[in-house]
C-alpha cells in the first residue's frame, strides 16, 4: 500500500511545483487574475443637498388700528385681549362730531380704496401672465423656473388677500353712506384682518388695538455664508411638535438684523411660508451597504424630531427646525466613496476583465457621490479597489447557495476540468 501513498504525494508535489514554475516564470502565459470579493452597482438616485436652520412660528402680520381723536367721542371697546376676530368684526365704537364731514370722509375713503382695488387687479393679472409664460417655456421644469413660479404664486396669493380686504372695506363704507340719511348716532371701527386681539390701549394711546393674524409663517436667521446658497423660492420642510410641514422661502431680508460691526458676522432674517399639512412619513437611516430608500432618495442632514401628538396645534412663538433644500439632482448616477481611488473607478466587465476608468463627480451627500462622467446604471464597480490594475482578469467567490446540480449536468467533463484547472493555475 506504500506505493499508493507515495504516488499521491508525488503527484501533489509535482502539481505544486508546476504551478509555482508557471506562475513565477518570466513571460508566463498563465493569467494573473485579481480576486474580487466585494463590488457595488452604479445606482440612479435623487440627491437632495440641504441646510438646517432653527426658526420660530410667528403671525404673518400684525395689524395696528388707530383712533383719530378729532373724528368724534370714543364710546367703548367691543373686544378684549385674546379674542378671536374675523375681517369686519367691530373693535370699538365712537360718536362722530360732524355727520356731513364724516360722510364726505367715507366717500373719499371709498374712492381711495377703489383706486387701490384697480391697481391690485392689474398687478395680479401681470403676475399671472408671467407664471403662464414660465409654465409654457422650454425650461419649465428647471429648478430656477420652478423657484420663480413658486415665489410669484406666493405673491399672487398675498395680493389676492389684500384685494379681498379692500373689497370688504368698500362694502362697509358704502353701507354706512347708504344709511346716513337716517342719521348716525355712532360709528364702529372694524378689524381689517382675521386673527387674535394681541393688545388694547385703554388710555387711547395709538395704536388702540393690535391684532395678530391667524395666518402663520416661520422666521429664522441666515449667516453671511448662507446668503450665497439660500435664495427666495427654495423649498423647505418645517419640523416641530405638530409634525412636518412643507414650505417655501418667501422672503430674505436685504439688510442685516443688527447694525454691521467689524469683526462680527451679520445675520439676515428670512421668512418661510408654510404649506398644507403633510402626511407623516418614516425615514430610515442609510445602511452599511449604501442602500437608499425605496424611492432612491439620498438626503443630507436628516432632522431628528419627536413623535408628534395627535392634532398638535401650531402655536405662535414655538420653536422649529427648518431643512432648506439648496441643491437637488434627480436621477443622478451614484457611487459610494469607497469605490473611488485617486479619481478612478474599476469596472467589472462581462468578459471577465477590469476596466480602469477616470471619473468626474458632482455633489456628495453622506458618502454618496454623483457621477457626472461616462457611466451606466447597474455597472459593477470594485469596492475598495486597493492594488487592482487595469485590464486585469478577475474572479469572484463561489456562491454555494446559488449553485444548482442542473448547472453541472449541462456542462461537459472537458468544461468542468477546464474551469477547475483555471481556478488552480490562476492567481
Amino acid at each position: 500500500m506504500n506505493w499508493k501513498k507515495w504516488t499521491v504525494i508525488t503527484v501533489v508535489v509535482l502539481l505544486v511545483a508546476v504551478n509555482f514554475y508557471l506562475i513565477f516564470k518570466k513571460d508566463s502565459e498563465i493569467v494573473r487574475a485579481a480576486y474580487i470579493d466585494e463590488w457595488r452597482k452604479i445606482k440612479e438616485q435623487n440627491l437632495v443637498l440641504s441646510k438646517e436652520k432653527p426658526g420660530v412660528i410667528a403671525p404673518v402680520e400684525e395689524e395696528h388700528v388707530y383712533f383719530q381723536n378729532g373724528a368724534g367721542d370714543f364710546e367703548q371697546f367691543l373686544v378684549k385681549e385674546g379674542d378671536e376676530v374675523q375681517t369686519g368684526t367691530a373693535l370699538f365704537e365712537y360718536s362722530p362730531k360732524n355727520l356731513e364731514e364724516t360722510i364726505d370722509q367715507l366717500e373719499a375713503e371709498i374712492t381711495r380704496l377703489e383706486s387701490e382695488e384697480d391697481a391690485l387687479e392689474d398687478n395680479i393679472d401681470n403676475l399671472e401672465d408671467i407664471v403662464l409664460d414660465l409654465a409654457t417655456s422650454e425650461d419649465e421644469e428647471s429648478p430656477s423656473n420652478e423657484a420663480m413660479m413658486a415665489s410669484i404664486d406666493a405673491e399672487i396669493y398675498e395680493k389676492e388677500l389684500q384685494l379681498s380686504r379692500i373689497e370688504a372695506e368698500i362694502e362697509k363704507y358704502e353701507k354706512l353712506v347708504s344709511i346716513s340719511d337716517g342719521g348716525l348716532s355712532s360709528l364702529t371701527v372694524d378689524s381689517p384682518i382675521s386673527g387674535v386681539v394681541k393688545s388694547i390701549s385703554h388710555n387711547l394711546q395709538n395704536p388702540v388695538v393690535t391684532i395678530s393674524s391667524n395666518d402663520q409663517q416661520v422666521v429664522g436667521l441666515l449667516e453671511e455664508d448662507d446668503m450665497l446658497e439660500i435664495k427666495e423660492g427654495m423649498s423647505a420642510v418645517i419640523y416641530g411638535s405638530f409634525g412636518k410641514r412643507e414650505g417655501t422661502i418667501a422672503k430674505i431680508a436685504v439688510n442685516p438684523e443688527q447694525d454691521p460691526q467689524v469683526g462680527a458676522k451679520s445675520e439676515y432674517q428670512f421668512v418661510v411660508e408654510m404649506g398644507e399639512e403633510e402626511e407623516e412619513t418614516i425615514d430610515t437611516n442609510e445602511e452599511a451597504n449604501n442602500e437608499s430608500d425605496e424611492e432612491g432618495n439620498v438626503e443630507s442632514d436628516d432632522v431628528d424630531t419627536d413623535e408628534p401628538s395627535e392634532e398638535s396645534p401650531i402655536l405662535s412663538g414655538s420653536h422649529v427646525n427648518i431643512k432648506i433644500t439648496t441643491t437637488e439632482v434627480e436621477n443622478a448616477l451614484t457611487l459610494p466613496t469607497e469605490t473611488i481611488r485617486a479619481g478612478h473607478i474599476y469596472i467589472l466587465k462581462e468578459e471577465g476583465t477590469i476596466e480602469k476608468r477616470k471619473v468626474k463627480t458632482g455633489i456628495e451627500i453622506n458618502g454618496i457621490h454623483e457621477i457626472t462622467s461616462k457611466a451606466e446604471v447597474d455597472e459593477l464597480v470594485v469596492n475598495e479597489p486597493g492594488n487592482v490594475k487595469n485590464k486585469t482578469a478577475f474572479f469572484t467567490p463561489i456562491d454555494i447557495a446559488k449553485m444548482k446540480k442542473k448547472d453541472f449536468k449541462d456542462m461537459s467533463k472537458k468544461e468542468i476540468f477546464r474551469y477547475l484547472g483555471r481556478g488552480l493555475l490562476t492567481r
